[in-house]
């Protein structure tokens, strides 16, 4: 028997407080045992785990201390050890999370009977969920090539990450009062002024305890619109420094990591006429977990200056995160059929193993890890120098994306993006689809049967976007409709366009590909050929689209601060831009919604200082478009954003 760990490598170098090691038991017997269990001896004070082995793979979450870690394995009488090192990253900026608690409440969060709400388990909660999407987002940035890029987490004197409990001004009255807008504008403003220190380089990851869910007497709400409309306190906004979320679903966060499988596969329901249900329609405690921790880390993202995006958590991928740290049984019996594997970001994954009934000896293990399949919910950073190492090898990786809208958008503060469609039927196993409305394909033959399609969703405030496609003749009308919670209609539009006479070129890429469609030329690049990024994503939705990711890579808030930084923000002048920096991102964005639909990345050693944009170079373009919004990121994380007409951009 033995214990392949597949995904970090012997002595491997993290800046991670709780990473995600997956591994397999190779045996040549069916395994008596069904779970693995981890402990770090180096750390006596964290707890031992215990991991379920399924279809002989497991996922567990290890906690590290500074400096030199040593991890056992064991499984049944095997014992493998790994070494891993933490190190800090030194950033000069950091995520801060907060409890917020008004001046006249004790800070309870709402929660079943039998569940333990006070602020102290509210703090645990907060702080592991915390370490939860830092190790999210170590692993989705691996996906596209760069390596755990990370945030950094505030920490105490030990190293360890802290959350804050802040008393506002505000009473539980005056609270319930305010909308989620208010609450935010409140909050920003009254953080801002408070005595905590740094708060120029922090950001405000803030959970408010007095959110209250006041279910209707005599019936059940039957719709996310209704549960919210009977909640107080609640929100789900991010951008600027500030990312606000509610606490109604706070009770299904694990409070330790030895509880988050169990936690993550909760399959018991949420009664709707006791507490909220934010879960995507799904129902369970599991997918509240699931919904609430992505959710906070799209707020998050708002706030590192990323968009809404097709696809993945910037999207409603988020409702997937649960996938990244769960398995499920392989719905084939034959494995070898089913496998995958993807390198390791270590060349060489030096592990010891231990039996009961032998003496220790040195193995090497695989360098490549076992791409999972959709778990059931019944089951280093470093500072970078004014040359950017090239991923591509000299080469200019450039990606356009297809553009799809969002249902609601704030400008200044982004709730999240869409609505959970609603559920149709009842099977345990539903996961509720992104709430894009449709794509459309130009330039192929209209389908003459069914002539008419009809998209709908729910947005979070109640309201309700209907999309009505018609084909006709090769003329293809699409009609927008926005209905209030009373059914009246808000807005209406109109567009027409004959399908056949499109002359865009698209390439479909791989299901879980982070680029929808590829053009086949850019006259405004370089001379020399495209190479684009091969990113398969394991986990559903749970993904950083490709220029969000780009735009991680080289935020401020995933760097050490560079002195070779110029500190001058890229420009746009009409199709013009310039960072002196080099430019390492050049993303559009639809207006008003804000949704990108199409990038250019600039990965090689030596980025472009200038850059041309032309509408000949752009796919996806919104119908009936006028302005965009242009974001320019440079090799320092130097951001601009500014809106461009068309008309401006050259020919």
């Amino acid at each position: 028997m033995r214990i392949n760990v597949q995904n970090v490598g012997h002595r491997e170098v993290l800046s991670l407080h709780l990473p995600l090691i997956i591994g397999e038991i190779e045996s040549a017997s069916p395994p008596s045992q069904t779970h693995v269990e981890a402990w770090n001896a180096s750390w006596p004070q964290y707890a031992r785990t215990h991991w379920p082995v399924i279809d002989r793979t497991f996922k567990a979450l290890v906690r590290l201390g500074i400096g030199e870690n040593v991890i056992h394995l064991k499984f049944e009488n095997e014992i493998s050890t790994i070494h891993l090192i933490r190190k800090m990253p030194h950033f000069v900026h950091f995520v801060r999370p907060v409890y917020i608690v008004c001046s006249d409440n004790d800070g309870h969060f709402q929660a079943p009977a039998d569940e333990d709400c006070s602020p102290n388990s509210a703090l645990e909660r907060i702080k592991l969920g915390a370490m939860m999407i830092q190790t999210f987002t170590a692993e989705k940035m691996r996906e596209h090539g760069f390596g755990r890029q990370n945030f950094h987490l505030e920490l105490d004197e030990c190293g360890e990450p802290v959350c804050h409990i802040f008393q506002s001004k505000l009473t539980l009255e005056q609270a319930h009062s305010k909308t989620g807008n208010e609450l935010w504008t409140y909050f920003a403003k009254e953080l801002m002024s408070s005595d905590l220190s740094k708060k120029e380089t922090c950001k405000w990851f803030c959970f408010m305890s007095f959110t209250r869910y006041f279910p209707p007497e005599g019936r059940m709400p039957k719709t996310h619109g209704e549960v919210l409309s009977n909640t107080r306190g609640h929100t789900a906004l991010g951008g600027g420094g500030l990312a606000l979320f509610g606490t109604g679903n706070l009770h299904t966060w694990a409070p330790s990591v030895e509880q988050v499988y169990a936690y993550f596969t909760n399959n018991k329901k949420i009664d709707r006429n006791e507490l909220m249900d934010d879960s995507a329609y799904r129902e369970y405690y599991w997918a509240n977990y699931a919904t609430g921790l992505g959710a906070s880390l799209h707020e998050l993202g708002h706030t590192f200056d990323l968009a809404h995006t097709p696809t993945g958590i910037m999207a409603r991928g988020f409702d997937d995160i649960y996938k990244v740290f769960t398995i499920r049984k392989s719905r084939t019996r034959d494995r070898s059929k089913t496998r995958h594997h993807y390198r390791s970001g270590s060349r060489d994954s030096n592990i010891s193993r231990t039996s009961s009934t032998s003496s220790v000896e040195s193995v090497t293990g695989s360098s490549n890890q076992s791409a999972e399949e959709s778990p059931d919910p019944g089951q280093g950073s470093g500072q970078r120098s004014g040359k950017v190492q090239s991923i591509t090898q000299g080469q200019i990786q450039q990606q356009s994306q297809t553009h799809q809208r969002p249902t609601q958008l704030n400008k200044t503060k982004d709730i999240c993006f869409g609505s959970p469609l609603r559920k149709t039927n009842h099977t345990n196993n539903y996961i509720a689809p992104p709430p894009v409305m449709v794509k459309m394909e130009k330039g192929f033959t209209p389908v003459k049967s069914p002539s008419t399609l009809t998209f709908s969703v729910k947005n979070y405030d109640g309201t309700q976007q209907h999309k009505v496609v018609t084909h006709d003749d090769g003329i293809e009308t699409v009609t927008d409709m926005l209905l209030g919670t009373d059914g009246r209609l808000l807005a209406k539009s109109t567009t027409r366009e004959r399908t056949s006479s499109c002359s865009s070129v698209s390439s479909t890429s791989s299901p879980h590909s982070p680029v929808a469609t590829i053009p086949s030329n850019l006259p405004n690049s370089p001379e020399e050929p495209l190479v684009f990024p091969e990113v398969t994503f394991k986990d559903g939705g749970a993904h950083w689209y490709r220029s969000s990711a780009v735009l991680l890579f080289f935020h401020k808030w995933f760097n050490k601060a560079n002195p070779n930084d110029p500190k001058r923000q890229p420009t746009i002048s009409g199709s013009k831009v310039m960072a002196l920096g080099g430019i390492r991102l050049v993303e559009l964005r639809s207006d008003p919604e804000g949704v990108v639909f199409f990038h250019w990345e600039f990965l090689r050693e030596t980025p472009p200082t200038n850059f041309v944009l032309k509408l000949s170079a752009v796919q996806n373009l919104p119908a009936g478009a006028a302005v965009v919004t242009v974001l320019v990121e440079d090799s320092y994380g130097n951001i601009t954003r500014r809106k461009v007409r068309l008309e401006d951009f050259q020919k």
